[in-house]
Parts: structure tokens; sequence; C-alpha cells
């Protein structure tokens, strides 16, 4: 092309020899311009394309962290909530409000009661997005706002749940332990994760003791209510990762 405008242009000019110098070193100038504006558009455009590539890859990887966050955070509400039924069991039990006994279930909500799923979500294409700057591709307030809103965590209050969940594990397994044969957790943690059978001198369970013991009671009143909050907890990562979802599948 550039060859092209150069072969007319000195056709024109030899037609008027007094000018023919002056316009062929307007001419050339104005050819290396163009060529200067065409490397630039075309370098522009492969840059351009580069980044959508990247883009597009980002977002792709995005939706295959969220997709997997919500069926995770899904399967931990289920067993939250299944927990804090057990919870539930054990607490009417030992306020004696349980008008039958199911021996097998109680023995098994001693272990259910004290497990609380951690939240976890899977946060590494966003963390290479931030370290790479990449961020700076996306054009898009919305969707950095959903992304901040979802992955970045509140360091306080991630403390103070790390802290909960350890207190509310250990200080009440290590009370429970006092009532009943370590073989039980031994046991429950063997597959499938439940007590098929209760056997009195297996486990030795003094259930008269764990009734009167005012400090359990207090435990498994306090698990019951961090339950609560650890089921909207999980409620609201769950909307805001299929709000953020939809809102990806769109930048398709």
């Amino acid at each position: 092309m550039i060859n092209f405008f150069r072969k007319t242009r000195k056709k024109m000019a030899d037609g008027n020899m007094p000018l023919k110098y002056a316009r062929y070193a307007i001419g050339e100038i104005v050819l290396v311009v163009i060529g200067i504006l065409l490397a630039l558009q075309v370098n522009n455009w492969n840059e351009k394309r580069k980044n959508n590539v990247i883009k597009q890859s980002i977002v792709e990887n995005l939706i295959v962290d969220l997709k997997m966050d919500i069926e995770n955070l899904e399967a931990f509400n289920t067993i939250n909530t299944n927990a804090e039924k057990e919870g539930m069991y054990l607490a009417s039990f030992l306020d004696n409000t349980l008008n039958d006994i199911d021996t097998l279930r109680l023995i098994n909500s001693i272990i259910i009661c004290g497990y609380i799923p951690n939240r976890s979500i899977i946060s590494s294409t966003y963390n290479d997005l931030i370290n790479s700057n990449n961020i700076n591709l996306f054009d898009d307030v919305k969707l950095k706002r959903l992304l901040d809103e979802y992955y970045v965590q509140n360091v306080w209050g991630e403390r103070f749940n790390a802290r909960i969940l350890q207190t509310v594990w250990y200080d009440y397994r290590d009370e429970m332990l006092k009532f009943h044969s370590p073989r039980l957790y031994q046991d429950y943690y063997k597959a499938p994760y439940y007590i098929d059978s209760y056997d009195a001198s297996k486990y030795a369970v003094k259930w008269d003791e764990i009734k009167n013991n005012e400090y359990i009671k207090t435990q498994v009143g306090m698990i019951g209510a961090y339950r609560i909050l650890t089921r909207q907890d999980f409620e609201g990562y769950i909307q805001k990762a299929k709000t953020t979802l939809n809102y990806l599948e769109k930048l398709k």
C-alpha cells in the first residue's frame, strides 16, 4: 500500500519539475506518517486481541471456580443444617423435653453437634488476577465490585470465626470426653461416619452425668446459636457466588 501511494505521488510530482523535489519531500513525510499510523493501528489491534484472549480466559476460569464454590458451599450448608437438627435433638435431651429417646441417634448427635463446617472458597484465579494487575484489563466497575464483595475477606471476621470454631470444637469435645469412651470418636470416623449400633458397655456413655452438666448445656446452646450465623454466612456466600456467576456468564 505504501508503494502504491509512493508511485502515485511520484507521477503527480513529475508533472511540475520546479515543485518536484518539494512535493517529493512532502510526500515522503506523509508516507512515513501514514506508515507509522498504520503500524500503531495494527499494534493496537494485536494488543487488544491479546488482551481479549486473556480476559476471556480469566472469565472462564472464574466461572469454573464459582461453579465449584456453589457446589461446595451448598454441600457444606446442608451438612451444617443437618448438624443443627442433631444439635437441637441433643439440646432437647439435655433439657428433658424429649418424649421418645432414640439412643442411637443421640450417640451420633454427641459428635455431630460439635462439628461445624468451615467455609472456604477457591480464590486462585482471583488472586492471580490481582497480583498480575490484569484486573486493569476490565473496565467494568460493577464486575470489580462483585469480585471484591465475594473474594475480599474480612480479616477480623475470619479470625473471629476461626477462634469460635476452635473453642466450640475443642472445649465441647474435651468436656464430652469425660463422659464417654474415646472409642466413640474412633468408630464414628470410620466410614460412613455414623455409628450404626449402640453398645452401652463399649462406649460407656454416662447419660445422666451429661444431662446434669451445666457447662455442656451452655456449650450446646452456644453451638446452636453459632450455627444460625454459619447458615446465614453460607447462604450469603452462595447468593454472592450465583450473582457474580450470572454476571460473568453474560460477558462470555
